[in-house]
């Protein structure tokens, strides 16, 4: 056996030469990391959309948003995903309409042009709010499931509550925007001053826009197949409509005029109608169980919005969606974020305790929305209703915040998705439009719409022109599978007639004489509540303009899965900072849209629509 040696001893310049050039390779290994993480998330023009699966040619969020995007009017302004129907809206008002004239022209207008998103084959959800009322209205026109509809349904074949005539419920957007004509309307303008200027451009037409032309290639295949059904979307040479061609949809530009032309929407829900009868023929002919007489059990929930007092301490009141909706869902994540009081120490939602702050919030609002379903007003009974009720108003409570409050730590995230104590899988809504619309007399009226999924079901009925939703998705199934255990909610099962629930969250606020401040709403599914609180703690918490609240990157969480979604960042100190507190993060753009206006200090009103996520454009006089 060898005899035992040390080694040589070295001197201590060598050591202090290997120390030196190991912290240096350390430092510059994570140089290049970080600037490879970095660069990964630096994006071309073209952003990929998961919803649609294809790539689009927008700009995407930014931190230098151009102030040509941004408008200052001093009367009115209508912010939508679409300059010529916020142009729409605003030659309604200019001829003396008021916001929720207003309201019925855009939405028709958007579902015209922008099919993929919305349509009076959908549903949606409105606020609205005079300025003579001290209490808002709230519209739920959500789709309700039809007659022969059972819990059961989509047991083992959910792909068929996305595509087919299955996946149709009873569309509610059109009696919707009736209802808010009625209650609300200026008595200025006739119902059909609101609707002949939409069918004239669904008689004429328009050029396809980037945004549509990628929709139409992500279900090419399908248009192709019912080439018959989809022949407005085809050109004469049989190749499907792409960017800078032209467009018109003559058969709903009939079905338009033939409602504006009654004076009110019983030709879309009467089941004697020749329409009603077309839509349901439509669906038949894919598998639907739609019946005629499913339409004439349609009614639009109206009810006053919830209401959050005093927030931020400013009396500003919040006035949000109820029903079927997730306006609770907003209500309880700006009550927790304003328990903190020291917003005065940060400038924006980018940094490391505000960004924690906010991603506990919404988490907890995601614990909050899977406690939540409809009440189906046609089979609820007593014992329901008192369950639903004490539930809502423990989330209502300050109780429910101030306890949810002491659980957030700024250090670190809780250990375990189980730690939020949600009840039941929240469902997973998708697609959506939303707009914003203050009008000359200090009205207003935020509306978010949808048909579901791009296109909905993917049906359109080529004799009424009407393109059909997909919103029986949004229910959740029993045997739906997920990999934590958690069982789909109970309150969230298909029954006839009921409304499957949703994230929509449409919002205004008002000041203390109950002028309009801020109107604000989103679209992008499960993202919508998290993207609306985040505008709104941008605006009254950070102070941000509004170009920038809307430009900027955003991020959300939804408990599950247990990852933080992240707009393209500034740098990556962000995701070092939410790794630090335990948060998994992933880099995602675009997370959702939204259009808002905003009342400046003076008077005057900012609009901004999102032209980096949907080439938006506002408007106004």
């Amino acid at each position: 056996m060898k005899p035992y040696h040390h080694a040589k001893s070295r001197p201590i310049g060598s050591y202090l030469y290997f120390g030196v050039f190991t912290v240096a390779l350390t430092f510059l290994t994570w140089l290049k990391y970080d600037a490879e993480l970095f660069a990964q998330q630096v994006h071309s023009k073209d952003i990929y959309d998961p919803q649609f699966n294809i790539t689009l040619p927008i700009d995407g969020p930014t931190f230098t948003p151009s102030k040509n995007y941004s408008i200052s009017v001093q009367n009115a302004a209508v912010a939508s995903d679409i300059e010529q129907c916020s142009k729409l809206g605003v030659s309604i008002l200019q001829q003396g309409g008021n916001a929720a004239d207003s309201a019925v022209t855009v939405a028709l207008c958007i579902g015209t042009i922008n099919s993929y998103s919305s349509g009076i084959g959908g549903g949606g959800f409105i606020v609205s709010k005079l300025i003579d009322n001290p209490t808002a209205l709230s519209f739920d026109c959500r789709e309700m499931a039809p007659s022969k509809s059972f819990k059961e349904m989509f047991n083992y074949h959910e792909e068929k509550a996305r595509v087919g005539g299955l996946a149709v419920a009873i569309p509610g957007e059109l009696k919707g925007l009736y209802e808010l004509f009625q209650h609300h309307g200026s008595g200025n303008v006739e119902w059909k001053d609101l609707i002949l200027p939409v069918a004239e451009l669904a008689e004429v037409g328009w050029t396809v826009d980037p945004l549509f032309s990628s929709a139409l290639k992500s279900i090419e295949h399908h248009i192709y197949e019912h080439s018959y059904d989809w022949a407005f979307a085809l050109n004469e040479d049989g190749k499907i409509k792409k960017r800078g061609d032209w467009i018109n949809r003559p058969m709903l530009a009939t079905t338009l005029r033939r409602i504006a032309e009654s004076g009110n929407v019983d030709l879309f829900y009467d089941p004697e109608s020749d329409i009603v009868q077309s839509m349901v023929n439509a669906t038949r002919k894919y598998g639907g169980i739609l019946e005629a007489s499913d339409f004439a059990k349609y009614r639009v929930r109206i009810e006053e919005s919830l209401t959050l007092h005093n927030f931020t301490s400013d009396g500003l009141t919040v006035y949000t969606s109820n029903g079927a909706s997730s306006g609770l869902v907003l209500l309880a994540g700006l009550k927790l974020m304003d328990l903190f009081e020291d917003f005065k120490e940060f400038h924006n939602d980018f940094g490391a305790v505000e960004s924690q702050r906010l991603v506990e919030t919404m988490k907890w609002m995601a614990s909050v929305r899977s406690n939540l379903g409809d009440l189906n007003i046609y089979s609820t009974n007593e014992t329901e209703i008192d369950d639903h009720r004490k539930r809502y108003d423990r989330y209502k409570s300050d109780e429910w915040a101030i306890e949810t409050h002491a659980k957030i730590n700024d250090s670190h995230t809780l250990p375990s998705w189980k730690d939020y104590a949600p009840a039941f899988l929240p469902n997973d809504p998708h697609g959506t439009s939303h707009f914003s619309i203050v009008d000359q007399y200090g009205n207003a009226v935020a509306m978010t719409t949808t048909v579901n999924l791009g296109f909905g079901s993917k049906i359109h009925d080529p004799i009424s022109g009407i393109i059909l939703n997909d919103e029986m998705d949004d229910f959740s199934v029993p045997t739906s599978s997920n990999a934590f255990g958690l069982h789909p909610s109970i309150y969230n099962w298909v029954e006839p007639y009921k409304r499957p629930l949703s994230s929509c969250a449409p919002t205004v606020i008002v000041d203390s004489l109950g002028v309009p401040h801020f109107v604000i709403g989103a679209a992008g599914g499960s993202k919508i509540t998290t993207t609306v609180l985040q505008a709104i703690i941008r605006v009254y918490h950070y102070h941000l303009d509004l170009l920038d609240v809307i430009a900027y990157p955003r991020f959300h969480h939804q408990l599950l899965p247990e990852e933080v979604l992240l707009e393209f960042p500034r740098d990556n100190k962000l995701i070092r900072h939410l790794k630090e507190r335990g948060h998994d993060v992933r880099v995602q753009a675009p997370i959702s849209t939204m259009n808002g206006i905003l009342r400046k200090r003076g008077g005057s009103l900012i609009a901004v629509s999102d032209h980096w996520r949907k080439l938006g454009r506002p408007w106004g006089f």
